[in-house]
C-alpha cells in the first residue's frame, strides 16, 4: 500500500508538473482523493472487524479464524496508514525546513 501511494505522488507530480507548465488540468484523480478512499477502506476493515468480534461474543458465529483475519487485516491497514502520515509528516517538515 505504501508503495501504491508512493508511485501515485510521483505520478502525480510529474503529472502536475507538466501541467502546470502546458497550463492543462492534470488527469485522474487527485492525491488528496486516493489518500481519502484509502482512509476509507482502512475505516471500513475496522468496522468489519469490530462486527466480527461482537457477532463472535453474541454467538452468532463461531468461526475464529475469520475473526482473526479480519482482526489482523484491520490492524495492518491501520498500521500502513501510519507510516504513510509518518512519510509525509517527515517530507512536510524537511520541505519547511529548506532554505530560501
Amino acid at each position: 500500500m505504501i508503495d501504491r501511494i508512493t508511485n501515485l505522488a510521483a505520478q502525480q507530480l510529474a503529472k502536475n508538473g507538466s501541467a502546470a507548465v502546458s497550463g492543462e488540468e492534470p488527469e485522474g484523480p487527485s492525491f488528496a482523493d486516493t489518500l481519502k478512499q484509502h482512509i476509507g477502506e482502512v475505516a471500513q476493515l475496522q468496522q468489519d472487524a469490530s462486527k466480527a468480534v461482537q457477532n463472535l461474543a453474541t454467538g452468532k458465529t463461531d468461526d475464529v479464524t475469520g475473526v482473526f483475519v479480519a482482526m489482523e487485516k484491520s490492524e495492518t491497514a491501520f498500521k500502513t496508514l501510519l507510516a504513510i502520515r509518518t512519510k509525509l509528516l517527515d517530507a512536510y517538515d524537511e520541505i519547511k525546513n529548506m532554505p530560501i
